[in-house]
């Protein structure tokens, strides 16, 4: 009795023993502050975890709001990252099972011929069979529980992914958002700046019908303002264009955005005054890096599968059902059976190939580990480059609003001048084209203000968490 306690505790103390190395997260030196804090100013603050979570909320426009709640509820990528973590979950509930043991019903007919030494020469006889098989092969280097690690990382891993589908999504859906009211933007002003040319056209040949103006100068207007005009099918184009890519990100079908935001509105302006982090912070909450951990988790663990390959493989089996020679009286309690086994396999000549195995998930696990130290530089790079690019936009934005102002006063000085007689024409087309000019830029630069933003969001792991409850049920 002593002995069989002995050999239990024997078997328990080694079912805990796992190979190869556990797995620690790496530890990352980084610095206290972006390098592009120096152009921030005083004005920015650190934001925080709630407002980063639903940063497009800052824009305070009710159009976006609607389109990203219909994006988190149908984009077709965050359904598919949903069915990665399904494929996940139960490729782990599937490594977990290979834990416990396998019981399976069988049923079947023998026909023996000399089938032992035993046995007279020429004895046949037939076997029956109906019961029970059951088999449970014991972990005791550790190679199922470090898969089973591996596949629970991987499961940890499609999670982040679908967190970083959030990430994308939300501000992919705000940048073309911001595009599409720019584009409008644009066509706007085109159209303003071609009725004004029209209306100048009309004065100049007012001005030749009455013999004070030349024709030199009607065929200058005629040409601006056709010039203008064709502007407008490419501009009505890519509006259409940016519209067809929103009802994609949203889930629709071409047309079903038409009627809701083919009026003109204001492009989406954030305040800024919250925008800072710490790079460490920044790393914490993107989902990218994450999932670039958790892949190294799980690679670190099949390191320890493919180590355990080495050393034996213990199995259990037993039979429990009915045996007999006659099918008429299996089921008789006289064909009641059972039988109990135990098998060792120990690997002896298999010409290097567990080696290799080993080999092979020890550069895998290089890989991931340097595939992570790459996602944590391309984060800070991502980051200090959209905070820079944000801050001198901003500048030039405001530097482009001023030369507009200046431009409109040169435009009327101008056209009054014009009719004073103390300038020629020219001049007042090119102060026309001028302002045409610095509007379309400064439209643009408006524009690439709030992408910029956006960007920078997207780099701080911006919209990670925005799920509506019942798609963070099905994560979880």
């Amino acid at each position: 009795m002593a002995l069989k306690a002995g050999y239990l505790m024997l078997l328990c103390s080694l079912a805990g023993c796992t190979m190869g190395p556990d797995y620690r997260e790496p530890s990352l030196a980084l610095q206290d502050r972006w390098q592009a804090e120096k152009d921030a100013g005083a004005g920015l603050k650190p934001i925080t975890p709630e407002k980063l979570r639903n940063w497009w909320k800052s824009f305070g426009d009710p159009q976006l709001d609607r389109l990203m709640e219909l994006a988190l509820a149908d984009n077709l990528d965050l359904k598919i990252a949903l069915t990665r973590i399904d494929q996940a979950r139960a490729d782990r509930r599937s490594v977990r099972a290979e834990l416990f043991p396998q019981i399976d019903v069988s049923a079947g007919g023998q026909r023996h011929q000399n089938l032992s030494p035993i046995y007279a020469k020429g004895v046949r006889f037939n076997l029956f069979e109906l019961g029970f098989d059951a088999i449970w092969e014991l972990d005791l280097f550790g190679r199922l529980q470090r898969r089973l690690e591996s596949a629970s990382a991987d499961l940890e891993a499609a999670k982040e992914e679908h967190a970083q589908a959030l990430v994308t999504l939300t501000a992919e859906l705000a940048r073309t958002y911001v595009e599409y009211r720019n584009l409008q933007n644009q066509l706007r002003i085109t159209r303003s700046n071609l009725e004004a040319q029209r209306h100048t056209l009309k004065l100049t040949d007012r001005l030749f019908s009455e013999g004070v103006g030349t024709r030199h100068d009607v065929v200058r207007a005629r040409a601006q303002a056709e010039t203008t005009s064709a502007q407008i099918p490419a501009l009505e184009a890519e509006v259409i264009a940016t519209l067809r890519q929103l009802e994609v990100l949203v889930g629709r079908q071409p047309g079903a955005l038409d009627g809701g935001l083919n009026a003109s509105a204001a492009l989406p302006v954030a305040p800024a005054q919250q925008l800072l982090t710490s790079p460490a912070e920044t790393i914490r909450w993107r989902p990218d890096i994450h999932v670039a951990e958790r892949r190294l988790a799980a690679a670190t663990a099949m390191q320890g599968a493919a180590i355990a390959e080495l050393f034996p493989k213990v199995s259990l089996s037993a039979f429990l059902g009915l045996r007999n020679t006659d099918i008429e009286s299996l089921f008789k309690s006289a064909a009641f059976s059972y039988s109990t086994a135990a098998n060792l396999l120990q690997p002896l000549l298999n010409f290097g190939r567990i080696q290799a195995g080993i080999d092979l998930a020890e550069a895998q696990q290089k890989e991931a580990y340097l595939a992570y130290e790459k996602a944590v530089l391309e984060a800070l790079r991502e980051t200090e480059t959209s905070l820079t690019r944000y801050l001198k936009e901003e500048v030039r934005r405001q530097t482009l609003a001023r030369a507009v102002a200046d431009q409109r006063e040169s435009v009327r000085l101008s056209q009054l001048r014009y009719q004073e007689g103390v300038i020629t024409f020219l001049d007042v087309l090119d102060a026309q084209r001028a302002l045409y000019a610095a509007e379309i830029e400064l439209a643009r630069s408006e524009a690439d203000t709030s992408t910029n933003l956006i960007a920078f969001y997207k780099a701080l792991g911006g919209g990670a968490n925005a799920m509506s409850p019942e798609i963070a049920q099905e994560t979880s």
